[in-house]
């Protein structure tokens, strides 16, 4: 007893310090994620170290936007744990084909290693269970036993077993044959013995007995049923099929089968289960593909996402059952911010520096000038790592053969290059013993920053002027100062926007007309600087917002004249009321009382619309820092303070105050109080 106290606390110590390590590994290869990778190793370390104990998997959810990382972090950990060869990833991605989740489960069933595995179902999100807004089931579900498997551990499947294709072709043979008039008693064929023979290919001795079941078949029946047949030796299943007739015969052969083709039950409640996702419905930025945005303000929208958020994301793909066998062990990967990004950058040119030397005996510098056009050219926040490899692939690795080339074709006896980006261009410089002996530059393909140049064109004109609208409303409507403003994008289909982050987690009463107007500033800044009749189409995406708005607060949230839950369209529930008419006349007032306050507002503001205007007309953004000073050098608007009103709490409080002096009163002299009521 005491030897295997000592044992299991060797091995205890020998795997809490191997995770530990692991852990370390971790975060010198993945950037950004250090509190992600502590939580993994956390909620690992009971599995790994004690999975004896566990009665079902244990179960760890990650989700996070695209290039995120999850798939190669936890790839990783099971390397560093010597646990990759016990490691079934399966893409949900796939529904058909040798990928998918139904085939690979094969794969995994057969392993005959009662050991404790590691199982990956990775985009979770593909094996949704439900769909549209009445929740529907979906139909010939094909990932119907993750469920199973995630719940119990358990998962039932059919194992094809050699012979058996060999054994049906045979039951159906010998089936024909007895139709066709072949007979047989005691497992000897009787009559029609020539056709037997033809059909089967046996050479046909009249002196000799002809076995129904030819000896050749005994061992496949044997290793496809004695299990539950109780049909051990070749010997046995002899003496049965000489008991028979020929229906018997197909009888018995036909139960060989089924028995072969019986469900088996694989457990894996030792097993830890990682499910991987994407889901939009949490992470709502990440259907903004938009490069101009700053990586930090994603990545701050993503750290206010919670538990309870994913929870009701997933409850848009999958079942509440289902929701629950996920468990509570949810970790929730942040969007890159621009200093993760920068990190990944350097990371991945130092990795480049490593096998250069490795190769060609030549040590690679860079300097920042690389890391920034890299970082400005290939970095789309939402979209994680996977651009930016493509880009430092584009802009650095597809380069450096000429670079090598150059050495040879020079005769150089180069063992050092720096690179460099001078106006626009990458540059090469050759050192020999740290002197500077040659220096080579060639061209960069730009995509993103071509496009992000200013225009200096109608286009960049109009864009400066509408969302300079919407930026002074924001500010004197709304006490919000925008985080950025600009008039040139890397999208093609979007010729400027006003970014904004909004403080307050709730919409009041008395801010829907100037939320509206701030929604129409556009419009109605084009109008006032250019004239009605000289309004462009680009306010499209405005009006939609701003209706989208009203109708949802007045049709869900109650604002109108009377609190009613408005039914969208016909096929909404019965127990929702449809007529809409009135709502629209109270949406349509409102948007006509937002486009006066809209005009007015910016009447007043002109000056300060102006010089906005005319800045973005020439350069392509303005920043919240820049935008303060404008407005503080051409408005009398007093600039909100960095923290909201608490309007609702100071009322409430005020109230209490006053019920709490009500109450004294009424406790000394509760004669007076009923006088003064």
């Amino acid at each position: 007893m005491a030897s295997k106290i000592m044992q299991l606390k060797t091995e205890f110590i020998v795997k809490a310090k191997k995770l530990e390590s692991a852990g370390e590994v971790l975060k010198q290869e993945f950037v950004g994620i250090d509190h992600i990778i502590d939580e993994v190793i956390e909620n690992v370390r009971s599995w790994y170290i004690l999975s004896e104990i566990q009665e079902k998997p244990a179960v760890i959810n990650l989700w996070g936007l695209t290039g995120t990382g999850k798939t190669s972090l936890v790839q990783r950990l099971m390397e560093l744990i010597h646990f990759h060869e016990k490691t079934f990833r399966f893409d949900l991605g796939e529904k058909d084909g040798s990928r998918s989740f139904k085939s690979s489960l094969t794969d995994l069933c057969e392993n005959k290693d009662d050991s404790p595995i590691a199982i990956i179902l990775d985009e979770i999100q593909h094996a949704r269970t439900i769909k549209g807004p009445f929740r529907e089931e979906i139909e010939d579900d094909k990932n119907r036993m993750i469920w199973e498997l995630v719940d119990s551990g358990k998962v039932s499947y059919v194992e094809w077993k050699s012979g058996l294709w060999s054994l049906e072709k045979m039951a159906r043979t010998l089936n024909d044959l007895i139709n066709a008039g072949v007979r047989v008693k005691n497992g000897i064929v009787t009559r029609r013995k020539d056709l037997y023979c033809e059909e089967l290919e046996i050479v046909h001795e009249p002196s000799k007995s002809i076995l129904f079941v030819q000896e050749d078949e005994y061992n496949n029946i044997t290793s496809l049923s004695e299990e539950f047949l109780n049909v051990k030796l070749k010997q046995d299943v002899k003496e049965l099929l000489l008991s028979m007739d020929g229906p018997e015969t197909v009888k018995f052969l036909y139960r060989v089968i089924s028995v072969a083709t019986r469900p088996s039950v694989k457990n894996f409640n030792k097993s830890i289960i990682f499910v991987l996702g994407n889901v939009d419905e949490a992470y709502t930025m990440s259907g903004n593909y938009s490069a101009d945005i700053s990586a930090d303000a994603f990545h701050e929208m993503s750290l206010k996402i919670s538990i309870p958020d994913i929870k009701r994301a997933l409850r848009s793909r999958f079942r509440d059952e289902q929701i629950a066998r996920l468990g509570n062990i949810h970790i929730i990967y942040p969007a890159l911010s621009s200093s993760s990004y920068t990190q990944i950058i350097r990371l991945e040119l130092n990795r480049l520096q490593k096998r250069i030397s490795g190769i060609v005996d030549i040590k690679m510098e860079y300097d920042d000038s690389l890391v920034n056009e890299i970082y400005k050219e290939g970095v789309y926040p939402t979209q994680g790592a996977r651009p930016l490899f493509t880009t430092i692939h584009q802009m650095v690795k597809s380069k450096l053969a000429v670079h090598i080339n150059v050495i040879l074709i020079q005769n150089l006896k180069s063992n050092k290059i720096s690179l460099s980006v001078k106006e626009g261009k990458l540059v090469c410089e050759f050192y020999r013993d740290n002197k500077l002996i040659f220096t080579y530059s060639d061209s960069i393909t730009y995509n993103l920053e071509r496009l992000r140049m200013a225009t200096l064109d109608e286009n960049q004109a109009i864009a400066a002027v509408h969302e300079s609208g919407h930026a002074v409303l924001s500010i004197a409507l709304l006490k919000e100062v925008p985080e950025l403003v600009v008039s040139v994008t890397s999208d093609a289909d979007t010729l400027g926007f006003m970014y904004s982050k909004s403080i307050k987690k709730y919409t009041s009463k008395n801010e829907i007309v100037p939320h509206t107007a701030m929604l129409l500033g556009g419009i109605a800044a084009e109008e006032l600087i250019f004239g009605e009749n000289h309004l462009t189409a680009g306010g499209a995406s405005d009006i939609k917002k701003a209706t989208e708005l009203l109708m949802t607060l007045f049709k869900k949230h109650g604002f109108g004249s009377i609190p009613i839950f408005h039914g969208i369209n016909i096929s909404d529930p019965e127990n929702l009321y449809h007529d809409t008419s009135e709502i629209e006349s109270e949406v349509k007032a409102i948007i006509e009382m937002a486009k006066i306050m809209a005009k007015e507002e910016l009447q007043k503001e002109k000056k300060l619309l102006l010089a906005m205007a005319g800045i973005l007309s020439e350069r392509t953004k303005i920043e919240k820092q820049e935008i303060i000073e404008l407005t503080k050098k051409h408005s009398k608007f007093q600039l909100p303070n960095s923290a909201p009103e608490n309007f609702y709490r100071e009322t409430l409080k005020r109230q209490l105050e006053t019920k709490q002096i009500l109450n004294e009163i009424a406790l000394l002299n509760p004669v007076v109080l009923n006088k003064n009521n």
